[in-house]
Order: structure tokens, then C-alpha cells, then sequence
């Protein structure tokens, strides 16, 4: 399917967090959209990641695909890899995920573009303009803030309590966020991810760090990781936060940072910055779509910084609220 000029799109995982705001973006964007959930309400159909022919009766071949949950097998890439289609997945899933079903995408039908939203997404390409400007750089510095505060589902709080948890004491650095950050020394996050670069990182070493938004429970989280208890989080600490029953909210900064490293020292950085996490995702995957619908890609499976760049996107970007700053080098060296 050629999605040239489509306004109609398929939400998987509907009645999540994200879903839930993807379906109302787009929606706003003017498009026509179906909300498909694996225990569907009224005027949703049935879609069980975890059943292939769900995944068949579902699709639609004149329908752009928007994926909004982390399921690890990923049927419904798959299926529109072999049987034709476009799909955006945004959801919270390991570079593992993507390499794996690059292996298979060979001789593809379909369409697959992978961490298609905020962060990864945005970040992403924001990643790898910021090397385009500074090729000599030898590590990446990403910073992810998070309020615990703000709304969230049951894959969203695993993927950041695995993140937490993943090692008994994380690296830190110091990073000056812009307001209301400011300086912060942020905390190492999943590891063993590698940002969801990708190939980007092309073998240069890539960091990343969460900022919680409480300072309080910011602090809590670094005198853990300072006694090299960070395994003994309990999972509590990370709690779901479920929308409001008029579907409102989500309005709490957001400021990731993505920084180029040379011989310790910060050559520039970017800043990506919003209101509202899964709002501002949800606005990026429209973004993406209308790119998508503008100038389709050729089959195969692809991250968003392989089809467009931070100038192709970066007025659509601002002009629902994502904003990509630019910060001179930072003098003085990196500080753990």
C-alpha cells in the first residue's frame, strides 16, 4: 500500500496511556481513525498481538497502522513486512527489537518505521543531527527527565522500573537541564539498550541517564545507587497513573538532553523540549504519520532518522510544541 495522501489510521492498544492520546492527535490532525484494543469497548474492534489472525482480520490495506504497545514478538510488524502496509510502532521496546526483525525484513512488502515517537523518535533524530555537526564525537549523553506524577500504563512503569533496576549502582553525571531542571546529577538508565540509537552510534560508546522530576525522589533514588542497592528498588516506587476520566492532563515538563562527547569534554548538545510526556509522544507519532503520508519510504524496516532529518521535520515539530534547542560547548569536562 502506498499511504500517499491517506487520512485514515489504525491505533493499536487504543485504550492505553499513549493509544489514548495517539488516537485523539491524529484525530485533531484530521484523520480518520480506528481504535483497536485486545478487549475492545464500544466502537473499538478486536486486536490480540498475541493471535496472528487477530492481527489479519484487523488490518486494512488502505490504512496507515499506529502501534502504541511493547509486545515482544511483534506479529503485526511482521505481518505488514510480508503482506504489504505501513506501520508505525511507538512503543517502549529494546534496539534488540528492531534488530531482530530488520533479520527478517528482507524482500518486505510492507512498510515498519520503529520508535516512531518522542523518545525514542525525536531524540533520535535529534541524535544524529547533533553528529552530523560534530562527527569527531566519541560518546553520546542522553538524558531522559520523568515525573512520576504523570500519566502512565502498566508497559510504561516496567519499562522504567527495568531501566532502574537493571544494575545494582548506575553511572552519574551532571548535567545543567533548562528550566525547571537546572543542575542535576542524573542517573544512569538501561544500560544494556544503548539509547535505542541503533546504527547511529556507529561504535561510539552512548550513555543515558533519567532526571526524576521530583527532586526529592531524585535524591532518594541516588543515596540507592550510591549503597549499590538499586536491584532492591521496590517496584512500588514506580506506580501507574491512570488518566482522568475526562482523558485530560498531562502537562508536565519534559526536557531531554542529548549531548556530543569528545575526550570527556561536551562538544554541544540539544535539548528536546515540551509539556506532557505522553502528549507530546502521541503529537510526534503525528509528525511522523504526516511525513509518512506526504513522502512514503520503500519497503523494509527502518528508524525515523533514516527517512528524515531534524531540518525535514523541526517547523512541524514547533509547531505542536516540540521544541529542539540548540546549546553552544560546554566548558569545563564531563563530571561522574
Amino acid at each position: 500500500m502506498d499511504v500517499r495522501g491517506t487520512n485514515r489510521a489504525l491505533v493499536i492498544g487504543a485504550q492505553g496511556v499513549l493509544g489514548a492520546f495517539t488516537v485523539r492527535a491524529l484525530e485533531a490532525a484530521g484523520w480518520v481513525v480506528r481504535s483497536g484494543a485486545r478487549r475492545p469497548e464500544t466502537g473499538q474492534i478486536e486486536i490480540d498481538l498475541g493471535r496472528a489472525d487477530s492481527i489479519a482480520v484487523a488490518m486494512d490495506e488502505h490504512e496507515l497502522v499506529v502501534n502504541t504497545v511493547p509486545h515482544p514478538d511483534l506479529l503485526a510488524e511482521r505481518y505488514v513486512l510480508e503482506h504489504g502496509g505501513v506501520l508505525i510502532n511507538v512503543s517502549d521496546l529494546p534496539a534488540a527489537a528492531a534488530r531482530a526483525l530488520r533479520a527478517v525484513s528482507g524482500g518486505a512488502r510492507g512498510t515498519v518505521v520503529m520508535s516512531a515517537g518522542l523518545a525514542p523518535g525525536v531524540t533520535t533524530i535529534v541524535a544524529a543531527d547533533l553528529l552530523s555537526w560534530h562527527p569527531t564525537a566519541s560518546e553520546l549523553e542522553l538524558v531522559f527527565t520523568l515525573s512520576l506524577a504523570a500519566h502512565r500504563g502498566p508497559a510504561s512503569a516496567e519499562f522504567i522500573y527495568r531501566g532502574l533496576t537493571v544494575v545494582s549502582r548506575h553511572r552519574t553525571a551532571l548535567v545543567r537541564l533548562p528550566r525547571p531542571f537546572g543542575l542535576r546529577r542524573c542517573l544512569g538508565f538501561g544500560e544494556s539498550d544503548a539509547g535505542w540509537l541503533g546504527g547511529i552510534a556507529e561504535g561510539r560508546v552512548v550513555r543515558q541517564y533519567v532526571c526524576i522530576a521530583e527532586p526529592a525522589t531524585h535524591e532518594r533514588l541516588l543515596e540507592l545507587n550510591s549503597a549499590g542497592a538499586m536491584t532492591d528498588l521496590p517496584s512500588s516506587t514506580i506506580e501507574l497513573r491512570k488518566q482522568r476520566a475526562d482523558r485530560t492532563g498531562d502537562d508536565e515538563p519534559v526536557a531531554h538532553w542529548i549531548a556530543a562527547i569528545h575526550a570527556g569534554r561536551r562538544l554541544g548538545a540539544r535539548t528536546v523540549e515540551c509539556m506532557g510526556g505522553s502528549r507530546s509522544a502521541a503529537l510526534s507519532t503525528v509528525v511522523f504519520a504526516d511525513a509518512l503520508r506526504a513522502e512514503p519510504p520503500p519497503p523494509g524496516c527502518f528508524g525515523p532518522e533514516e527517512i528524515w532529518t531534524l531540518n525535514d521535520l523541526n517547523t512541524k515539530l514547533r509547531a505542536v510544541g516540540i521544541a529542539v534547542v540548540s546549546h553552544p560547548p560546554i566548558a569545563g569536562s564531563v563530571a561522574r
